[in-house]
């Protein structure tokens, strides 16, 4: 038999320029105090994210506190609750890793 019917196939395309992120929901952040300024050392402290991966805000559930966050990423449906409570939303670069390009340069 050919060797190459004998080697096993390896399915699919591994990408290697893949982002892996810490998925934080908007319900988990009203467990901070209303006014409080968020970022990503207190989500890794609150236990929200394991430390040393990015962090990334979606807008699963609802927020009931204004909040200033930054994270590495966030949802537009998390920036629009955010700042409709009155809050703000940073992003932050991921340590390590380059900015993204984008289209426009």
């Amino acid at each position: 038999m050919p060797l190459g019917q004998r080697l096993p196939k390896l399915g699919g395309f591994k990408n290697p320029f893949k982002r892996v992120y810490a998925v934080v929901n908007l319900t988990k952040l009203n467990r901070f105090p209303d006014g409080a300024t968020v970022d990503v050392e207190d989500l890794y402290e609150a236990g929200l994210a394991r430390p040393g991966v990015p962090v990334k805000l979606l807008g699963t559930g609802r927020l009931r506190r204004r909040l200033e966050v930054s994270a590495h990423a966030v949802s537009e449906r998390a920036r629009s609750a955010i700042e409709g409570k009155g809050g703000r939303v940073t992003v932050v670069d991921e340590p390590g890793r380059p900015p993204r390009k984008t289209a426009r340069g």
